[in-house]
């Protein structure tokens, strides 16, 4: 009766959440059966770098400086605790780690100086923790865990490390935006939130060409997938929904107006997740499975959760879920022209559509970081000019296609460059079950088979890429082998077995396969696919649509045969899943149903056992494959070029985390 009646409450909430855009409903949105349901909430889908740039774009007026303010005696903020209407699930564990004393790096300037000697790597006490049974088809118990080990600080003080991005940041609310630029390099930068993911430290740069000899290797990634404190100092599952959280005692907001270096607070994390949780905020779907934060004391944080959630950590790591302060919000109504205000570790000193500007916050609660004075962001909207600023020397760091990548550290010794991966993004593919000949999973399998993603990743994509199922997942052990993957692909014999026996084909229309306008290697991608269909008697051509069609007629709407276009932005494997893979997903417009596939989403759901949850979801990832109904053909991998003289460049795409950029020190400039 239970889950019936929450069964009924979601699909109810379905029907009311989607909004006009090119996808309208969160990436947050889960539809669980044997356990109870969440309320999904909007996300955008497969935008296009344009739609992006221009997101509520607004002039921008000037911001109080962040140099020079007096400090006067700090007041003390109180909010009463707060109720939050959300709804998914969580993991559980327990971590400490112990406060970070602070201390001022130098004013900002070009050179560099002051060795920063290494400090001891702080250790994390697990805290006991115990888990009562989840309301699921199979109890799971949660065994006590400790946060990674802080990495110790090394490097020189000094310089100001200059950057790019392709476009600005929309405005600067880091609650009201789902852009990663405004989160992982603009505004959102001088913010903390109450967890991050662990830094790792990355190993000797890379030189030459000798990475692209092979194919990526997606277990090569050193992105970090682990959750540490931030302005937690310890925390604990009281039970399967019931979170506490310690606060550190030493951090200050910044030495900024209106907040002028007031001490930090309970109150404010539960202004901050109050106001995230407002369902007309995009961001809001992390908060989906909180339903009540409480303010215990100054330093505690009760956060209730209306279901479990495995990733609740994350969700609260997302730079999306940053702490911001009431007085800041109270200027102007909203943050969307600012101030920005925060207890992070860069300070925001100047904002517009042609950069953006920080200083290294000279009271951040990790005393040795930054280790830079500071950051400038430069927008540069054409990728060959922000390559060509970085052979000038104009600029320390960028990201750049691997063909360009290429062509530079040929002809420049001195740079160093890595690749990183997003196995959520890419060139996704799917067929609709719900029409023929797609319905016969047999033919389904068959074009899986007669065809080879591999050859165009080595044609398109100079082999740096690979095939997934498109989940969002950051630990590179989590991914199904590539071997594994490799056996649904490229066996013309066994391809052609599996189609002889359908006498449908030949009496059906022409196959479309269509593929949204989002560059080149999608084109040509569904080009190949068609020949490959073609080659066991199906008839197929190719239809290229703008970004805005695809998105509402093909990717939402259900209106296509075959199609090839970007997978949409998701941080969520939980929500990915439920939205996507699930028989009752929202989005899941292949029409593809198992109950087993229904079965381990459920389960995943709800497991706090990190090695069970790990299995759950390579079985999942099985399934996917099995159904021959949707996969990413060329997972996305983003590679960064930096001049040798910077150090620690270990970028990590996690929700747009930023943490890395307090890590990159200087030695004297090659260039």
């Amino acid at each position: 009766m239970f889950l019936a009646h929450n069964r009924s409450v979601f699909l109810l909430v379905l029907a009311g959440i989607c909004i006009s855009g090119i996808v309208s409903c969160s990436d947050e949105s889960p539809t669980p059966t044997l356990v109870p349901t969440f309320t999904s909430t909007s996300t955008p889908l497969p935008p296009t770098a344009t739609e992006i740039a221009t997101e509520t774009a607004t002039a921008i007026p000037q911001l109080p400086t962040a140099t020079g303010i007096p400090k006067p005696p700090s007041p003390t903020v109180t909010t009463t605790p707060t109720v939050l209407a959300t709804n998914t699930p969580r993991p559980i564990a327990t971590a400490t780690s112990p406060p970070e004393p602070t201390i001022k790096p130098s004013p900002i300037s070009s050179s560099t100086s002051t060795p920063v000697p290494p400090t001891p790597i702080a250790t994390s006490g697990a805290m006991q923790d115990t888990a009562t049974p989840l309301p699921t088809a199979t109890s799971t118990s949660v065994p006590p865990t400790a946060t990674p080990p802080v990495e110790p600080v090394r490097g020189d003080r000094g310089g100001v490390i200059n950057l790019a991005v392709p476009q600005p940041a929309p405005n600067q609310d880091i609650h009201r935006s789902v852009s990663p630029i405004l989160s992982g390099w603009g505004p959102g930068l001088a913010y903390s939130r109450l967890f991050r993911y662990r830094w790792i430290a990355p190993d000797e740069g890379h030189m030459g060409l000798q990475p692209f000899e092979t194919r990526y290797d997606p277990s090569s990634s050193v992105s970090a997938y682990e959750v540490n404190c931030d302005l937690c100092e310890s925390w604990s599952f009281e039970d399967d929904l019931t979170l506490r959280i310690k606060l550190k005692s030493n951090i200050r907001w910044q030495y900024v107006a209106p907040l002028s270096g007031r001490d930090f607070g309970a109150s404010d994390v539960v202004y901050s997740l109050d106001r995230l949780s407002n369902r007309s905020f995009p961001n809001s779907r992390l908060l989906n499975t909180v339903s009540e934060v409480i303010a215990e004391d100054d330093d505690t944080v009760m956060i209730r959760m209306a279901l479990p959630d495995a990733e609740i950590l994350e969700k609260l790591a997302d730079a999306r879920a940053a702490i911001v302060a009431p007085e800041a919000v109270d200027v102007q109504g909203d943050l969307i022209r600012g101030p920005t205000v925060g207890t992070g570790p860069w300070i925001l000193d100047e904002f517009s559509s042609f950069s953006m500007v920080f200083i290294a916050n000279p009271d951040y609660h990790i005393r040795e970081l930054p280790l830079a004075d500071g950051l400038r962001v430069s927008v540069i909207p054409d990728e060959q000019t922000r390559i060509i600023s970085l052979r000038t020397g104009q600029l320390d760091l960028v990201e750049s296609p691997a063909d360009r990548l290429i062509e530079a550290v040929e002809r420049f010794p001195d740079l160093r460059w890595r690749s990183v991966h997003d196995a959520a993004a890419g060139v996704e593919v799917a067929m609709n079950s719900n029409r023929a000949p797609f319905s016969d999973i047999s033919v389904r399998r068959a074009v899986m088979k007669v065809w080879n993603p591999y050859e165009l990743i080595d044609d398109i994509h100079y082999g740096q890429s690979f095939v997934g199922a498109g989940l969002p997942l950051t630990d590179p052990s989590w991914l199904l082998q590539q071997s594994e993957v490799l056996e649904y692909f490229n066996d013309v014999e066994a391809a052609r077995l599996l189609i002889s026996s359908n006498e449908n084909l030949a009496t059906l229309d022409e196959i479309v396969v269509t593929v949204g306008e989002y560059g080149d290697a999608y084109v040509e991608s569904a080009i190949s696919l068609a020949d490959a269909m073609f080659s066991i008697g199906i008839d197929a051509h190719v239809e290229r649509v703008p970004t805005r069609v695809f998105g509402d007629d093909v990717w939402i709407g259900g209106d296509y045969d075959v199609y090839v276009g970007a997978a949409p932005p998701q941080s969520s494997v939980t929500s990915m899943l439920f939205s996507v893979h699930h028989t009752e997903g929202p989005w899941s417009s292949t029409g593809y149903k198992s109950t087993d596939l229904d079965a381990l989403i459920e389960l995943q759901t709800v497991e706090f056992d990190a090695a069970r949850r790990r299995e759950y979801l390579l079985d999942i990832q099985r399934l996917i494959f099995d159904g021959a109904h949707r996969f990413n053909a060329a997972v996305q991998v983003s590679h960064w070029v930096w001049w040798s003289h910077l150090h620690n460049v270990a970028p990590n795409s996690n929700r747009a985390d930023g943490f890395w950029l307090t890590r990159l020190w200087f030695t004297d400039r090659v260039k």
